[in-house]
């Protein structure tokens, strides 16, 4: 082997770029990772306020519906009139208790009293109406076992009674 020849193998190879970040590269790739799986299972922080509302909007539902039965007993078998979004029927307001709000910032609920003259028939029910429009699909989700609703659109419907005929 001539001088040349050795002196060429001597040499050191300098390191490649990748090389030289390796160490930097596996850190950024495992916490790209543990980003990723946290987001893949954890919701995200619009979906817990959702579901809080939801679960308010449930509890003054369940509170309203309670004080509607009272007050049908109370009133002779009638139901108090019909009202206006985010405003509770006059008759209604002194059977319901001091928290329940018919006027909330992110839903208001609303008394619903349809009747039909021709056939007699009614509906009576407290629909929910909120500013997130997915509302109305997380309260179906969490509403207790048992409660009859609808969900139309973005408006959610928990029914108190309901007849056919006279």
């Amino acid at each position: 082997m001539s001088l040349e020849e050795r002196a060429h193998e001597a040499r050191p190879v300098p390191p490649t770029w990748f090389e030289i970040h390796a160490g930097r590269i596996r850190w950024i790739t495992w916490i790209a990772v543990a980003i990723i799986g946290l987001r893949l299972v954890s919701p995200r922080p619009d979906g817990w306020r959702r579901w809080s509302d939801a679960a308010a909007a449930l509890q003054d539902v369940e509170s309203a519906r309670t004080a509607s039965l009272i007050y049908y007993q109370a009133a002779s078998r009638q139901w108090p009139a019909p009202g206006r979004l985010g405003n509770a029927p006059a008759g209604l307001v002194p059977y319901l208790p001091g928290g329940v709000s018919f006027g909330r910032a992110r839903y208001h609920l609303a008394w619903e009293f349809a009747e039909d003259s021709a056939s007699g028939g009614r509906v009576i029910g407290i629909s929910v109406v909120g500013t997130d429009s997915r509302l109305a699909l997380a309260m179906a989700k969490r509403a207790p076992m048992g409660m009859p609703f609808v969900v139309s659109g973005g408006r959610f419907t928990a029914l108190i009674a309901s007849a056919s005929g006279r």
